[in-house]
């Protein structure tokens, strides 16, 4: 029984990195588009009794993305392979999770409804957004946690932490900065801020006290850079020394790189879950290849366990 791994066009990169370090063979796919902007997706290889995964991040032009990967799917499934496995590492419509208003669809629940009908039977996803998406879903998952790069990252990057803090800020990302904190041994601090604006907010509480302390700001996307900046100056003007912020998906939208660059923070570390097409030199980019990698050989080894 052989693997294979097809890749859409918006994480080439990293799917020939992720096949390497799976020792699989990364399969040759035609995709262009016709006058009208259809889609067309010829898989150029024999898939018939092949584990095939499929990789592709659902990030802007999303919809694009998206109804790439769904053709894929289905070209995949005609070929008639031993199973599918999708790779997303970001998934798109990931804040539309719950309805907050009468009318409104819950575009999350919609995308794994299209991945299980196009005929996805298995899930690699990084970093989710709300573990509920794991459960519209359906099926066999591997939700990646980006933890231990960040962990490794600051380990190797400080020799000593003793005079770092992990601020969490915000309470979604509350669990997995004291997660980080435990790692790393040193403290983590909560906020409580309040919202003035949509790209407006104001810290009103922390549980200690920041002055003279590096901080690390975990979280799991950032967009339009808003947020995250204002914290980091309310952090500097409590007295805070260097800021770090450690964020999965480099989502970054609008004029979220010129905020940054603006904003007291010293470094961005972000992953490739989301290809950067340019530089920045505030932001580091780290690899989750090798967390696929090690989801895929997993995957080769034994059926996933639905995640609880």
């Amino acid at each position: 029984m052989t693997n294979i791994l097809l890749s859409g066009q918006a994480n080439f990169t990293l799917a020939r990195h992720v096949a390497k370090l799976s020792k699989i063979k990364l399969g040759r796919v035609a995709i262009s588009q016709f006058p009208g902007g259809e889609k067309y997706v010829r898989i150029e290889k024999n898939l018939k009794n092949q584990n095939v995964f499929i990789m592709q991040s659902c990030f802007n032009p999303t919809n694009e993305h998206l109804i790439e990967l769904l053709i894929l799917i289905d070209a995949a499934q005609r070929l008639k392979p031993k199973t599918i496995t999708t790779i997303i590492p970001f998934y798109p419509y990931r804040r539309q999770e719950k309805q907050c208003r009468p009318g409104e669809s819950v575009t999350a629940q919609l995308v794994a409804k299209l991945l299980k009908a196009t005929g996805s039977q298995k899930i690699i996803a990084v970093e989710l957004h709300a573990e509920k998406i794991i459960k519209f879903l359906s099926r066999p998952v591997i939700h990646i946690r980006t933890l231990p790069l960040f962990s490794q990252y600051f380990q190797n990057k400080f020799k000593n932490l003793n005079d770092f803090l992990v601020v969490a800020p915000d309470g979604g990302s509350a669990k997995i900065s004291r997660a980080l904190a435990k790692t790393l041994k040193i403290p983590v601090v909560t906020l409580t801020k309040t919202r003035l604006a949509y790209n407006q907010v104001k810290i009103t509480k922390l549980t200690s006290n920041v002055a003279n302390k590096n901080v690390i700001l975990l979280d799991d996307e950032i967009s339009t850079g808003s947020t995250l900046s204002q914290v980091a100056q309310s952090l500097k003007k409590q007295g805070a020394n260097d800021i770090y912020a450690a964020v999965t998906h480099g989502a970054f939208a609008e004029n979220a790189v010129e905020k940054i660059n603006r904003a007291p923070i010293k470094e961005i570390i972000i992953t490739d879950t989301i290809t950067q097409s340019k530089k920045h030199k505030k932001i580091r980019v780290l690899s989750v290849a090798s967390l696929i990698s090690q989801a895929i050989n997993t995957k080769c080894r034994q059926e996933y366990q639905i995640e609880k």
